[in-house]
């Protein structure tokens, strides 16, 4: 029997309120990555381009989703309620700011959606 494949991508959210849940839809588009490392190098850059701006350091989010099989019906619930109730589960796996332009990363447990 043929198994499908689920998917774990990366992203990140800069925060604005510790307590703000992240997958509620907030107007802000994300992109996704393959890899944590990738997700982190972005983060940097977004951080430079923050600073060449004149505006402060950010505190952001680096979390991993897990989709669900993919199938047709999963699709359509993607395309027709959105990310948040297509996920699996999702996760803060670190928590990065910087201090005097060092990244401090805090684990946090898995959070199921």
């Amino acid at each position: 029997m043929r198994q499908e494949q689920t998917f774990e991508l990366y992203t990140y959210s800069m925060i604005h309120n510790p307590e703000e849940p992240r997958r509620e839809d907030i107007g802000i588009p994300s992109e996704y990555f393959a890899s944590l490392d990738e997700v982190r190098a972005a983060v940097i850059g977004l951080r430079d381009e923050l600073k060449a701006d004149g505006e402060d350091a950010r505190v952001f989010r680096l979390e991993r989703i897990r989709t669900p099989q993919l199938s047709k019906a999963n699709l359509l619930i993607l395309l027709n309620e959105g990310m948040g109730a297509f996920l699996k589960s999702y996760e803060v796996v670190e928590t990065v700011s910087w201090s005097r332009m060092a990244r401090r990363a805090v684990r946090h447990p898995p959070l199921k959606i």
